[in-house]
């Protein structure tokens, strides 16, 4: 259900809040909500709703919402699971446009659960309701004071730009009090069974008190509404950093042949998340300091290089090769901006990047600042790492060395567009004299961590979303055969193929060792030949393929023992046969597929192919469509990149022409999608630059 801006705007920022269930009693859910609406500021009504009256924490409480005098913006319901509906539904009926639902006892329990859930979703689609939870912890609006929220909020929080939307109540609380960012809103969703991700980040986007969204996300549940609001936070310009939970092998689930053990779920949700321009970290320390430099600089930058500035050189490469695994480029200064660094830095200095600055600086910050404002300058730099450790442990004397150097990037960084971060190594951060000290510039802990963000800064965030498919129409012909629940011997899977514009290998069927020879010399030795059984995909297993057949007697021979292999492996399998290939020679194998992950659908693998594809499991998956831009980059990602252009000598490969095939692949996908489960083409053989593809082995697995 896609809420209202209306309901959303009732839910994000009430001017009104109504708490069923109020007590003052201290464990009650509804008791910490009226403590922190009163704590935090809360300006509007308070509207305390309890079937015994009196008042509650001094608010005189109405007997029930139809005698509250006036309709609220928001109902926080704090009862039981099993009188949540009657109560939403007597909000609804009301007026309210909103609510938050804190009891457990939904879906996450059993099937009673499931069903109580999904009569409330009911409510609030027939009303047009926003409803947080259940199973939550709430909502706070910081700048607002609405603090429509069931745990204790300390009073340290910040205010600031970032908001913070979680399907998990404990990570909110986590990211939500590092310390290190202020907070436009917390959201601790939780089921959330009627209002999601979607609606609050479509809200999210055009409030001016937020610049960037952190989610932590559970599951996506569908991808199109979460499309159309990534596009309103493009348009606003605001950013969106997600950290996924789930996303071990073990959370997967293998969808096909070597396409299933290549991309799993956690390849479906990383290619979502490129195609929809949200920004993904893998840890929660990621998360703080890249949401701490989204939120710090001013501009994102216009040129890709950085800039390391350090006072060791042991430091500064240390930070330099980080960089590098991250891949960060550290361009080489321009000979103006070298000559530059010469005046300022003692001779026995090295005017470079990454730059140590030597102990020089120690002695006069300022030497610190013009360095900084000659890196600025340099045509290549867009973004400068002021790389200066000072531990917390280090006494008042020592940390006073620091401070200047702190003080020195905080000045510069107050002048300047151009992203300038001052960055520990160490996860545990500065010395307090030296944060202090750099009070208003963008400090980052931890070196993986900082420079896993900074290299998030320097990627264009995407705003194609999932690009539309081209029409294709279906062929009933293929459209009968893969919904026939039989599936497809590898001979119709690559008629299938050639039918979309795929170049597949010559073959033909033969049912008796004569007719093998005969095909042999129609087709041309040498030939490969294979068992055709609908039973036996995997035909190597079986004994079932032979290579390099040379003559007439030698097909005849294969015939006879690839048959006697088969019955042997499989008495009860179904066998039509010996298909007769042509056996194509040179070029790189390569593997292509399509693998479904919902609740995206089908995604597209393409990577090293042939017999040892799982041993180097080297490949790349993005969900369909795919064009030929993104086709060349999927290759270039994985070793077929090197591979097809000429590795050690070997003559080029035709890479355009597996591109075109990625892209025919895609479009049968967006023809005959429905009926497919997976697609595994292993091995095609790219020959050399001119000459092709050709599949040179096919299995499609139509859907149940």
């Amino acid at each position: 259900m896609a809420a209202s801006l209306a309901a959303m705007t009732a839910l994000m920022a009430p001017r009104s809040v109504a708490i069923v269930g109020a007590t003052e009693r201290a464990d009650a859910s509804s008791s910490f909500v009226m403590r922190n609406l009163m704590a935090q500021g809360f300006a509007g009504s308070i509207l305390p709703v309890n079937p015994k009256g009196g008042t509650v924490f001094g608010y005189p409480a109405a007997t029930s919402l139809a005698f509250l005098g006036e309709v609220p913006d928001v109902a926080v319901i704090g009862i039981a699971a099993d009188r949540v509906n009657a109560a939403l539904r007597e909000a609804a009926e009301a007026g309210v446009k909103a609510a938050v639902v804190l009891a457990s006892g939904f879906a996450e329990l059993d099937e009673e659960g499931r069903q109580r859930q999904a009569n409330r979703v009911a409510t609030a689609t027939q009303y047009g309701m926003a409803v947080c939870g259940p199973n939550c912890l709430g909502l706070f609006n910081l700048h607002r004071g609405a603090a429509l929220y069931s745990s204790t909020l300390p009073r340290t929080m910040k205010r600031g730009p970032l908001a913070l939307v979680s399907h998990s109540g404990a990570s909110a609380i986590a990211l939500g009090n590092t310390g290190r960012i202020g907070l436009s809103h917390i959201v601790s969703s939780g089921n959330s069974a009627a209002t999601d991700l979607p609606d609050y980040i479509g809200w999210l986007a055009q409030d001016d008190a937020t610049k960037v969204i952190g989610i932590v996300v559970e599951a996506i549940r569908d991808p199109q509404p979460f499309t159309v609001a990534m596009e309103a936070v493009h348009a606003a310009g605001k950013t969106v950093i997600a950290l996924r939970a789930g996303r071990s092998a073990g959370g997967q689930r293998a969808t096909a042949a070597h396409t299933g053990a290549l991309a799993g779920s956690n390849e479906a949700y990383a290619s979502f998340f490129r195609r929809t321009g949200v920004v993904e970290v893998d840890v929660m320390d990621g998360f703080v300091e890249t949401a701490t430099l989204f939120c710090g600089v001013k501009a994102r930058p216009s040129r890709k290089g950085v800039a390391v500035i350090g006072v060791s050189g042991g430091g500064v490469a240390h930070v330099a090769d980080m960089a590098d695994e991250a891949g960060i480029e550290l361009p080489t200064f321009a000979p103006e901006t070298v000559a530059t660094l010469k005046t300022l830095l003692p001779p026995f200095a090295s005017p470079q990047n990454p730059l140590d600055t030597t102990g020089v600086v120690f002695a006069d910050a300022s030497i610190y600042r013009r360095v900084l404002e000659t890196v600025a300058a340099d045509p290549s730099v867009g973004v400068i790492v002021a790389a200066q450790d000072a531990p917390p442990g280090l006494d008042e004397v020592t940390a006073a060395e620091y401070v200047g150097i702190a003080g020195a990037v905080a000045g510069f960084a107050g002048t300047t567009s151009l992203p300038t971060v001052l960055m520990s190594n160490l996860s545990a951060g500065h010395h307090p004299a030296v944060r202090a000290a750099a009070e208003g510039a963008v400090v980052l802990n931890g070196t993986c961590a900082s420079l896993s963000a900074v290299r998030a800064l320097l990627e264009p965030p995407a705003r194609c979303g999932l690009r539309q498919a081209r029409s294709h129409a279906a062929d009933p012909r293929w459209t009968t055969m893969l919904g026939g629940g039989q599936g497809l011997t590898e001979r119709d899977a690559k008629a299938f193929l050639a039918a979309n514009g795929m170049a597949v290998t010559r073959e033909a069927l033969a049912t008796s060792a004569e007719a093998a020879a005969e095909a042999a010399r129609s087709i041309g030795f040498p030939v490969v030949m294979k068992i055709e059984s609908p039973d036996l995909p995997h035909k190597t297993e079986a004994g079932g393929v032979r290579l390099g057949i040379g003559s007439e007697e030698g097909a005849r021979a294969a015939f006879e023992e690839i048959m006697r292999n088969a019955r042997a492996f499989a008495p009860e399998a179904r066998l039509h046969g010996v298909v007769v290939q042509e056996m194509v020679s040179g070029g790189v194998e390569a593997l292509l597929g399509l693998a479904r992950h919902e609740p995206f659908g089908l995604g597209m693998v393409v990577g090293v192919g042939g017999v040892l594809v799982e041993l180097v499991a080297d490949a790349a998956f993005e969900l369909l469509p795919i064009d030929r831009a993104l086709a060349l980059d999927m290759i270039a990602r994985t070793k077929l990149g090197p591979l097809l252009s000429g590795f050690r000598g070997a003559p080029p490969a035709d890479v355009e022409a597996l591109a075109a095939t990625m892209v025919a692949l895609s479009d049968l996908a967006s023809a005959y999608g429905d009926r497919i489960e997976a697609i595994d083409l292993n091995p095609v053989a790219v020959l050399p630059l001119g000459k092709g593809v050709r599949i040179l082995d096919a299995l499609v697995i139509p859907r149940a």
